[in-house]
């Protein structure tokens, strides 16, 4: 019995892949003149951690103090975006209400981002998140667990609300994302497209259990493992 849903955020919650791909774009262009690929897109950006994608772009270990400088540079790019579009700055359709219902029926509800406090905080801010979720609870990127495609985020944000994988649905857009909910054996698997974004190469042998492109039409099977 799925009683514990796990949400990514970036590209899960808010379909915000135009501007990660502009703000990764600006910032890679002004910090290292290179011009980022759609394949390395979905490879070395998206849904991994920022220390990740910035030693394959500059080609070395980084320290934690320059990890820091280059990280806040490129998330006040991004925030700065978020802020200017507020036509896009929103959660999927049909979120609220369904994260709401979950509540209502005493369904757990947790995020697991590979986003920093800080910026965990800005969408807690802007979107209202503490209405469902406990920021304390969130699993996050705080330099203490590995990235996605390991299991270990998913892990802790079922610690955290005292669930386990086999009672827990992850809802997850990215290759990496996919492939860590994969690793952490989750009950259920559910992939988010972004229906105004190109087609994930998601590859073959990744399990997903559900295909949803917004959370208007999520159904009762989503509460029961198959």
């Amino acid at each position: 019995m799925i009683n514990t849903m796990i949400f990514d955020f970036n590209g899960t919650m808010f379909f915000d892949g135009g501007i990660q791909k502009e703000s990764w774009g600006e910032f890679l262009k002004e910090e290292f003149t290179c011009t980022m690929t759609e394949s390395e897109f979905e490879k070395h950006v998206a849904g991994r951690n920022n220390r990740d994608t910035l030693e394959y772009y500059s080609g070395r270990k980084i320290s934690d103090a320059e990890l820091e400088v280059l990280t806040n540079k490129k998330e006040q790019i991004y925030c700065d975006m978020c802020l200017s579009r507020p036509r896009e700055f929103h959660l999927v359709d049909g979120l609220t209400d369904f994260l709401s219902v979950c509540l209502k029926n005493g369904i757990k509800l947790n995020i697991a981002t590979a986003s920093e406090r800080s910026n965990v905080e800005f969408f807690f801010k802007h979107l209202d998140l503490e209405k469902w979720f406990d920021i304390e609870s969130v699993s996050l990127n705080d330099g203490t667990l590995p990235g996605k495609p390991a299991p270990d985020m998913f892990l802790r944000a079922m610690e955290n609300v005292d669930s386990n994988p086999y009672n827990s649905a992850i809802f997850e857009d990215s290759v990496s994302g996919i492939q860590a909910a994969n690793n952490a054996n989750a009950g259920k698997v559910i992939l988010v497209k972004d229906p105004d974004l190109d087609v994930v190469n998601m590859p073959a042998n990744l399990r997903t259990d559900e295909v949803i492109h917004d959370y208007s039409h999520v159904g009762e099977t989503l509460m029961k493992r198959k």
